[in-house]
């Protein structure tokens, strides 16, 4: 009777050590689920943050420009390189009870130019601070200051001129996918200083955007640049580019990014100097806002 007894209770015993594990496993389990899907980011917030010039994100913004420039002051073709690191950093503030964004966002470059054989090296230095209401889709816009630095290594590589300038943007961006993305985001630099050898600078800078929402991460289309030289005569100054390309956020490791590929033609260029095609390569890691929770 005692072995019997015994035997039940190591029996029982058994039985709720194994149901223990069990619930252990599961609540393992599902604890490990939950927390995946606290840590899985929201692509499609991104998505949208990363189409946003004014937006709420952190872009560690990198561009790389090739083209081949073609006109009357040199012989045949050369190619041009740039490339601009310009980290996009947003700062929370409130306005009349109202969410706003700084956005400060300034722009290295590091060049290789044809003259003088071959010249590379970094650029003149620029940076743009815009304010502006912060919000996730529809209409969206900001106005702000532009600035140009003269911190070029070599004369042919910059203008050696202080400039500084008004800057404002303005977008519509479509909350659903099927929608299309447009505005344009407009720069303006005057020069104030710099070597009294060199011309004085009167340039604007327009990146216009048209984007169709292809899924909640996919865009296609384009965004270049329209210039104008306001110094140059008038079969110089203007350059008009259309575009075609494709982005889509990756992750890599637990970081997203936008990777975008966009082939530009210029439909209207300077005579003396100016490109015909430009091909450029995006590539904008995402990084967690510190001034946001």
């Amino acid at each position: 009777m005692k072995k019997l007894i015994v035997f039940v209770m190591l029996s029982m015993s058994f039985s709720l050590y194994a149901q223990e594990l069990e619930l252990r496993h599961t609540y393992e389990e599902e604890a490990e689920e939950l927390q995946l899907k606290e840590e899985k980011p929201d692509l499609e917030k991104i998505g949208k943050m990363t189409a946003n010039p004014l937006g709420a994100a952190w872009m560690l913004w990198a561009q790389n420009d090739y083209r081949q420039v073609r006109g009357d002051g040199i012989k045949g073709s050369e190619d041009v390189n740039l490339f601009k690191f310009q980290p996009v950093m947003s700062i929370p503030f409130e306005f009349n009870d109202e969410d706003w964004n700084l956005i400060v966002r300034p722009v290295i470059q590091y060049n290789s130019s044809p003259q003088n054989d071959r010249t590379n090296g970094f650029g003149d230095t620029a940076l743009l601070t815009l304010v502006g209401p912060d919000k996730l889709d529809g209409a969206v816009w900001g106005v702000g200051f532009t600035q140009i630095f003269p911190t070029a290594e070599d004369e042919v590589l910059g203008q050696e001129k202080w400039q500084a300038g008004p800057a404002f943007l303005f977008a519509n961006l479509a909350p659903n996918v099927g929608g299309w993305n447009y505005g344009a985001l407009g720069q303006h630099w005057w020069s104030y200083a710099g070597e009294d050898d060199r011309e004085s600078t009167s340039f604007t800078d327009v990146q216009y955007f048209l984007n169709y929402r292809l899924s909640k991460t996919e865009l296609l289309g384009m965004s270049p640049n329209i210039t104008y030289d306001w110094e140059a005569d008038s079969d110089n100054a203007l350059t008009v580019p259309v575009g075609l390309g494709y982005s889509d956020i990756y992750m890599i490791g637990k970081m997203p990014v936008r990777i975008a590929f966009e082939a530009q033609y210029a439909v209207v260029r300077p005579d003396d100097l100016g490109y015909d095609w430009n091909f450029r390569i995006l590539f904008i890691p995402v990084v967690k806002n510190p001034f946001r929770d």
